[in-house]
């Protein structure tokens, strides 16, 4: 008698994530969008790693983390908790993946954005707006660039005045500790 595999809890976030996608995301459509991003996956190897029939090294799990929008930070929560260390490597490689990108934007480039400090939610954000940007229609591509700057520009001056107030308010309350 065959025993059903245990699903790694990796694999089984991977999964939830992918189906409760709104619309949800067939395996063929993920494996696809995995290969597209870097990391070659047929349908099948993508529905044995959720299953468990696969236990997924740790680059399989970061891609397909990055394809369901699993964030970096919630891979290592997992991988933590659970003792996974697999989820773990993952969560550093997608973390690494998301900065290296980064980096290599040339808005991103151009701006005073650091982008080892800058929080991983952040970096999601401006990259989600640079990809929407370039996915515009209708827009030559000096338009795309200028609004790329803008973005950042907007990015940069709005976390600027955020730090700004904090240290305000930390000057303030330290004065009145006194």
């Amino acid at each position: 008698m065959a025993t059903e595999p245990v699903v790694p809890p990796e694999a089984a976030l991977i999964k939830a994530r992918r189906r409760d996608r709104l619309p949800p995301m067939g395996a063929a459509a993920a494996a696809a969008a995995a290969t597209a991003a870097g990391v070659k996956m047929s349908a099948e190897g993508w529905r044995s790693i959720e299953n468990g029939r696969y236990d997924g090294p740790p680059d399989k799990l970061a891609i397909m983390a990055q394809v369901v929008g699993i964030s970096a930070e919630e891979l290592a929560e997992l991988g933590e908790r659970e003792g996974r260390e697999n989820a773990a490597r993952a969560a550093r490689l997608l973390e690494s993946h998301l900065r290296q990108r980064a980096a290599a934007e040339p808005a991103v480039a151009a701006s005073s954005l650091d982008v080892e400090s800058t929080p991983e939610q952040v970096l999601r954000m401006i990259l989600k707006g640079i990809d929407d940007i370039r996915a515009a229609p209708g827009l030559t591509a000096g338009q795309k660039s200028s609004l790329e700057r803008s973005l950042m520009e907007a990015v940069v001056s709005s976390v600027g005045g955020q730090i700004v107030q904090i240290r305000t308010a930390l000057e303030i309350l330290g004065e009145r500790s006194r």
